[in-house]
């Protein structure tokens, strides 16, 4: 990462800082923001520091918040149209057990030259 990246993340950390100061009304997040821009300005290894530990977090909040997106689309949406095309279908793949031991199909058909021209 080169400076001109780790000073945009250092730039939107203190901007961060600073809106949540103006949303909260304390002052711990403006001396945060200080601090940190203090730091990066001042002191580049503590700067550098900071941006990694803020990479890091950004990784495994969004490892986090992907695998809860993607769970809540799974349970929201897909298991329920899932559950309900199960309950209304016969047998759409014919895999339900019958009488017979086998799944397999017999299927009388001779190939002709037009089922070969457009397979796909």
């Amino acid at each position: 990462m080169d400076a001109a990246d780790k000073a945009k993340a250092q730039l939107v950390i203190v901007t961060g800082l600073l809106v949540l100061y103006f949303v909260f009304k304390s002052s711990w997040w403006l001396y945060g923001a200080i601090g940190v821009g203090l730091l990066s300005v001042f002191i580049p290894v503590a700067g550098d520091f900071i941006v990694r530990i803020w990479f890091r977090l950004a990784e495994v909040l969004g490892n986090i918040n992907g695998k809860i997106i993607l769970s809540v689309l799974f349970f929201v949406f897909l298991f329920p149209i899932a559950l309900l095309y199960r309950m209304t279908a016969k047998n759409p793949l014919a895999i339900k057990r019958s009488d017979t031991r086998s799944f397999y199909t017999d299927r009388n058909h001779t190939y002709t030259k037009t089922d070969l021209e457009q397979t796909w």
